[in-house]
């Protein structure tokens, strides 16, 4: 069964974060935690858990800062966009060229 959500705690131990820069994370905006009714505390959804690993990756590994890390995210959400509509254009074209061959 995959979990749907994690806790700071979790977050914090699977990627090394500290509090303070978790709180940053989420105070830059470059990720997004949710208050669900049943839970004590705010959790991070299991979304947000591959822009973390980017994240980590960027900032530990690559020493990249914030602010560069909010460029890169958007250019990879701009770049996933891009091929998902390249993606719905060739298979048009597909579907176009079985019409009239078919």
């Amino acid at each position: 069964m995959q979990r749907d959500y994690f806790y700071r705690k979790q977050i914090i131990e699977i990627f090394g974060f500290d509090e303070p820069f978790l709180d940053r994370l989420e105070a830059e905006e470059l990720i997004s935690s949710v208050e669900i009714e049943a839970e004590p505390e705010k959790v991070f959804p299991s979304d947000q858990i591959e822009r973390m690993r980017i994240i980590s990756n960027l900032v530990q590994d690559l020493e990249v800062n914030l602010a560069g890390v909010e460029v890169i995210l958007e250019m990879r959400e701009n770049m996933i966009r891009m091929q998902q509509q390249f993606n719905e254009i060739l298979e048009a074209l597909v579907r176009e060229l079985k019409e009239r061959m078919g």
